[in-house]
């Protein structure tokens, strides 16, 4: 038996030195990358899909319209004007000077509401005509710096990339009541950051621009009819046509969380279950790397354990496993450090907390091994009230949604006092 475990051991070892690698390796680019003030900004439309209201909702829709850019108008998105989020929306839009769009999709129909949402988007803005050379998306949830979106665009400037990403940073939303869930979310999210660099393994939805042109030759509004991952099917086009997926370190944003422990456990098995549809390859190197950690720290932990009560402690892997375990602290801790450099105005919310991302790396594992073997169990999941059933990539059936009064699709114009009608995009 202690063969065994010395044997799993020495395989955790050299992966944890590895993953300590690729912490260097981002937090080397991360810190490093240039800003992109005085760059590449062509005029650009900025789209953003709305359900609920979000926490702290007006100050992350509020950083939108704030953005130091030469050229940019947004395009906000609800299913239905019964959307709570629908009259913050129509009172922001109308306190601000910049041009902005607010759509109503209606309800989607085999495919993910957030996809129906952005291709009712798209149609509204084919039919204004705007000039448009780059498309960028945004989530609710997330509050951008005055920078992001000239950070985001600036790289687009090399046709070799096929589009830029940021990546969110999760943090309790209220500091007072820093709820332990909402904290262990932050680091179960932060162990995904190794994964962008030069050339990431993906590209996140809710901080991710690309060159209008290269959207509409990929053909990517057609390739979004029929999924729930807006994300994952962009960067698959991207790496079809030979492109690359560009993370781009000022777009790390703060995401203001509060979730219980269901909540999170939900949250953390949808996105696993959405990997496992549209990115079977990372699923199953999270699959083999979480087995093989929970394993590993905590079968010989139970080992030691019996070995101790016996009197006979083995010393020799007492030190592997608390050098694996020093390990994955030092990875966690390089994370923690860059967002912290990254997200000035957050460091002092984001240092406070440093002790989870450092010690609470073995909870986590167990939690992404949770995630991982549910689902296996189903294809089914629940996103903002609405029940999809992922079929394929391509195929979506919806089973379940919380009821919303019917509406018609519109579109309004709002700048200063100016409002125009334009058409409906509901039929998209």
């Amino acid at each position: 038996m202690g063969f065994f475990f010395y044997t799993l051991c020495f395989i955790l070892f050299a992966q944890s030195l590895l993953a300590l690698a690729a912490a260097l390796r981002f937090a080397r680019y991360a810190l490093r990358a240039p800003a992109a003030r005085h760059r590449y900004q062509p005029k650009a439309v900025v789209i953003v899909p709305c359900k609920g209201l979000d926490p702290g909702f007006e100050e992350n829709i509020g950083a939108l319209f704030a953005q130091d850019y030469r050229d940019y108008e947004i395009i906000f998105v609800t299913e239905s004007e019964a959307d709570p989020a629908y009259a913050v929306l129509n009172k922001l839009i109308k306190q601000s000077r910049r041009s902005a769009w607010l759509v109503v999709a209606g309800e989607a129909e085999n495919c993910g509401q957030k996809i129906h949402n952005l291709r009712a988007a798209l149609e509204t803005l084919d039919a204004v005509n705007r000039r448009a050379e780059v498309l960028a998306f945004a989530d609710s949830d997330a509050r951008p710096t005055a920078q992001w979106l000239a950070e985001l665009v600036a790289p687009l400037a090399d046709e070799s990339v096929g589009a830029t990403s940021g990546f969110r940073w999760y943090l309790p939303a209220d500091e007072k009541r820093a709820g332990f869930w909402s904290l262990l979310l932050s680091v179960w999210n932060a162990s995904v950051l190794t994964l962008f660099g030069e050339k990431s393994a993906f590209a996140w939805g809710g901080a991710m621009a690309i060159r209008r042109e290269n959207f509409e030759r990929l053909d990517i509004r057609r390739q979004w009819a029929g999924a729930v991952s807006d994300d994952y099917v962009l960067t698959e086009a991207i790496k079809a046509a030979g492109q690359h997926v560009r993370f781009v370190p000022a777009c790390l944003v703060a995401t203001p969380a509060s979730m219980s422990l269901r909540e999170m456990l939900e949250f953390t098995t949808r996105q696993l279950t959405i990997t496992r549809v549209y990115a079977p390859r990372i699923w199953r190197l999270t699959l083999l790397t979480h087995v093989l950690y929970n394993l590993t720290v905590w079968g010989s932990l139970l080992f030691l354990i019996a070995t101790g009560l016996n009197g006979r402690p083995d010393t020799a892997l007492i030190r592997l496993l608390v050098g694996i375990l020093c390990l994955g602290a030092i990875s966690a801790a390089l994370r923690l450090a860059v967002a912290a450099r990254l997200l000035e105005e957050d460091r002092q919310r984001i240092t406070r907390k440093w002790w989870t991302h450092v010690f609470l790396g073995p909870l986590v594992s167990l939690v992404y091994l949770y995630n991982v073997s549910a689902s296996v169990l189903t294809r089914r999941i629940v996103w903002r009230g609405v029940g999809y059933e992922m079929i394929s990539s391509d195929q979506t059936a919806i089973w379940h949604r919380e009821p919303l009064p019917d509406s018609a699709g519109t579109a309004q114009e709002v700048s200063g006092q100016r409002r125009a009608r334009a058409h409906s995009p509901s039929s998209s």
